[in-house]
């Protein structure tokens, strides 16, 4: 009998299992396949956790749009949108948010709603998204902002950070307001509370994206980047739940936990073209390889020494994964002791400000809410990104509960109580609960998502930066060696014959239009599994 072709999926994420969902069930046995992952689960960014007795996301949260998505489709088919028990995110709390700024002071929700409806369509334009000649729901600032792009005929800079900006000095130039001071708000005057405000948005963004600084995302691709219409919505069972059911297929002993590869050797003209070195001193033979890896991992990989290829990968390849950018987002959730604790949206004051408190770490200062994760739980979350998210990961959780005391504290004007450093930190929330009681708020305990120092991701998930474009998303997903499409033969082999696709390459880094996501990583996933069955004639 004729040697079954050895397939060797990398990653046992999305994309991975995906790849191995398709290549299992569409080839009648026709290849020798495994999927070997580093650590000791499955699921790689996806991973549905519990924390106080509430289920929770540490990682990838959302389905970003209902209508097309396929993430969608397997939740509603396997019944994961539904449970009888409370979920992550299952009803908007965030929509009724209270805004506070810096100084105890709560901002109107006229004065919110205003520069919100500017930041959302300065984005909305940004992203190349079509609006209804009114506006829809964005507010009277959207014809200020739609004057804004027309009059710099599109971009105005390289980046995002650089267009929001310039939109908001449009808009501030257009509008008659004097300088002084807001009602109800101390120190603030108009122009530095708009601006603050404007700069919570931008915070917000920066979580979606995973970019340290908006002024570091490229402008252009991001008019490439498609979302799927309707609602974005969690998972009732869990994200892992849709991991499960693309697994179940897989006869046991398919997925290796804990085969953590440190080197890949490739464009051999032996039998079995790919050699992948295990940590534990193993080898596996391979015809192909599928990399399901992070961005993270793979820049990791190429740097100084470049120990993960060998030979290195081709320029254009290591090129892309230089250029492209990747960054952390972390999740903090915070236990307190009793239900019903408002949404909050965090307004701070500039770095230089003299009216700054500075008891607030810095590493606060860039989150923009603190919520409770449905509208009946005593578990509150924040989102970081970038800087504040890799110090996140440093801090105790002692740190932390001081952090968060101390910031709600001077945004909402209610003083910090503690006893003696023995009881739980505790401040009085009589200003945030709409029956006005003094009530204790204890936070009792905190959990933080860690993705930027575990060395099997290396942080979140990525980004088009500033000197890079979708080209480098494409340039991503070529598998390796590179066919000449005039000649047809391999790259810098001439005649000489070499095994076409040893080294192929899914997840949501190498997808053009839906980088950053867990649909974007199934369909990577599918993409690499499709050109294998291709390549061997089987019916996909």
């Amino acid at each position: 009998m004729a040697k079954k072709p050895r397939i060797v999926i990398i990653g046992a994420g999305m994309a991975g299992l995906t790849a191995a969902n398709k290549l299992y069930t569409h080839s009648n046995n026709a290849f020798d396949l495994s999927v070997v992952e580093g650590g000791s689960r499955i699921g790689g960014r996806i991973n549905t956790s519990e924390f106080s007795s509430e289920k929770i996301e540490m990682g990838a949260t959302w389905i970003h749009g209902i209508g097309g998505s396929p993430i969608y489709k397997i939740a509603e088919e396997t019944g994961s949108l539904v449970s009888e028990e409370p979920w992550e995110c299952m009803d908007s709390t965030v929509d009724k948010a209270r805004t506070f700024a810096e100084g105890g002071f709560e901002i109107e929700l006229p004065i919110v709603e205003s520069v919100s409806g500017l930041f959302n369509a300065l984005m909305e334009l940004a992203q190349g998204k079509e609006i209804d000649d009114d506006g829809g729901d964005l507010g009277e600032n959207y014809e200020i902002a739609t004057r804004f792009y027309s009059s710099v005929n599109g971009p105005n800079g390289s980046s995002v950070g650089s267009f929001l900006r310039s939109g908001f000095e449009a808009y501030w130039a257009s509008v008659s307001k004097a300088e002084n001071g807001v009602e109800g708000c101390g120190t603030w005057s108009r122009r530095s509370l708009e601006e603050a405000i404007f700069t919570m948005f931008s915070n917000t963004q920066r979580t979606y994206t995973s970019a340290d600084d908006l002024y570091t995302l490229d402008y252009v691709a991001e008019s490439e980047y498609q979302m799927f219409p309707g609602e974005e919505i969690t998972i009732a069972k869990g994200y892992l739940s849709v991991i499960h059911h693309l697994a179940s297929v897989l006869p046991q002993g398919v997925v290796e936990l804990n085969r953590r590869v440190v080197k890949i050797e490739w464009e051999s003209n032996e039998e079995d073209p790919v050699k992948l070195h295990f940590s534990d001193g193993s080898v596996v033979f391979a015809d192909h390889v599928i990399v399901t890896v992070s961005l993270g991992v793979l820049k990791a990989g190429i740097e100084s020494d470049g120990w993960l290829f060998s030979p290195p990968l081709p320029e254009f390849k290591s090129d892309a994964i230089k250029r492209l950018g990747y960054g952390v987002v972390n999740k903090l959730f915070v236990e307190v002791s009793q239900r019903r604790f408002p949404s909050l949206q965090l307004v701070f004051e500039k770095e230089d400000s003299e009216y700054r408190f500075v008891k607030i770490p810095w590493w606060m200062r860039r989150t923009a809410t603190i919520a409770p994760i449905h509208s009946n739980s005593k578990v509150l979350l924040s989102w970081f990104a970038g800087k504040e998210a890799l110090e996140l990961e440093k801090l105790t959780d002692e740190e932390i509960i001081d952090g968060v005391l101390t910031t709600v504290s001077c945004l909402t004007g209610k003083e910090v109580k503690k006893d003696n450093g023995k009881a739980p930190k505790t401040f009085t929330n009589g200003s945030l609960r709409e029956d006005d009681d003094e009530e204790v708020v204890k936070i009792t305990k905190v959990l933080t998502s860690k993705w930027g120092g575990d060395p099997l991701f290396r942080g979140s998930y990525s980004y088009v930066a500033v000197g890079s474009s979708g080209d480098d998303l494409d340039a991503m997903a070529e598998p390796l060696p590179q066919i000449n499409k005039k000649s047809g033969q391999v790259n810098g082999h001439g005649q000489a014959k070499v095994h076409e696709l040893q080294v192929m390459f899914a997840g949501e880094a190498t997808h053009r239009t839906h980088y950053s996501t867990t649909h974007g990583a199934y369909y990577s996933g599918l993409r690499e599994a499709n050109r294998l069955l291709k390549h061997y004639k089987c019916d996909f």
